[in-house]
């Protein structure tokens, strides 16, 4: 049984992105409504302001790669627009809807279209890679039509055998290798089949080949599900593997949109430090 499902997708190729700061705009000629929308969103923690004025829209079926410094602000960007932090003011919309007008009830039910991996993987040691994903799915269809069941099952160890981790289902992730975390917590969000995937920065502390082989497992997974995906990291060079457009965000804004050569090709100063180690590489 294949665990990939057949859908239409949008590439969200940037064809004219804009290049500032302000309101971003979605891919140019995306036809279908926003999996995201931030707009104005600003959010503090006690007296540290971490986004002051945040916008943002990704298209459903679309890839946006989110740059940024070490603690800027953007795995709280994925919380706000999973409506797990409340922002201070602005709108945060998913699936078009508007969070901050919906009740608990039904906030939890539109969760339920988002898959996410944390930065930290978020697994419970105490059960098996294979039970982690059972848990999810339980997580998943609570109040829908049906409990997990054989087909699940059967699509649970489809999927880990599609990221390289069928023989270490039955494994705890405290005796995992850290790529191999990584592939259970993305295995963990991408089993609820969701309509929008994020992933924060699940290349952090790999060497580079698992990195890369990370992004590579990514994009593969992107072209089977057709979940709009949104990625984070410090790293511009897996930020360019994994999508062509391209968000860096500074001071609680995005600074910047659009491809690769647009950032590299800035006159602004701090994207020209930014960009600085990637352009020196390509010239070797």
């Amino acid at each position: 049984m294949s665990w990939a499902r057949p859908l239409t997708r949008v590439t969200g190729k940037t064809e004219n992105p804009p290049k500032t700061g302000g309101p971003e705009n979605p891919p140019a000629g995306g036809a279908s409504s926003p999996a995201f929308e931030l707009e104005g969103v600003f959010l503090s923690f006690w007296e540290k302001k971490v986004l002051r004025g945040m916008d943002l829209v990704l298209e459903k079926g679309g890839k946006l790669s989110l740059v940024g410094e070490s603690s800027c602000g953007k795995s709280t960007v994925l919380k706000v627009i999973a409506g797990l932090l409340p922002p201070d003011s602005g709108t945060v919309r998913l699936f078009s809807e508007k969070l901050g007008d919906l009740s608990l009830g039904k906030l939890e039910k539109l969760r339920r279209g988002v898959g996410m991996q944390f930065q930290a993987g978020a697994l419970f040691d105490s059960m098996s890679v294979r039970e982690n994903l059972v848990l999810a799915v339980s997580e998943g269809y609570r109040g829908r039509r049906r409990a997990p069941g054989k087909k699940t099952e059967e699509e649970i160890m489809s999927l880990l055998d599609r990221v390289g981790l069928k023989r270490a289902a039955s494994r705890n992730p405290a005796g995992l290798s850290g790529g191999m975390r990584k592939r259970a917590a993305i295995a963990r969000a991408l089993i609820v089949r969701p309509e929008l995937a994020m992933f924060d920065e699940p290349t952090a502390g790999l060497d580079p080949l698992t990195g890369g082989s990370i992004i590579k497992l990514l994009n593969e997974l992107a072209e089977d599900i057709g979940a709009a995906m949104l990625l984070t990291t410090t790293d511009l060079d897996a930020a360019r593997r994994f999508s062509d457009d391209i968000a860096i965000m500074k001071d609680g804004v995005i600074l910047a949109r659009g491809t690769l050569e647009d950032h590299l090709n800035s006159p602004d100063p701090y994207l020209k430090k930014f960009t600085g180690r990637l352009a020196k590489l390509k010239k070797l």
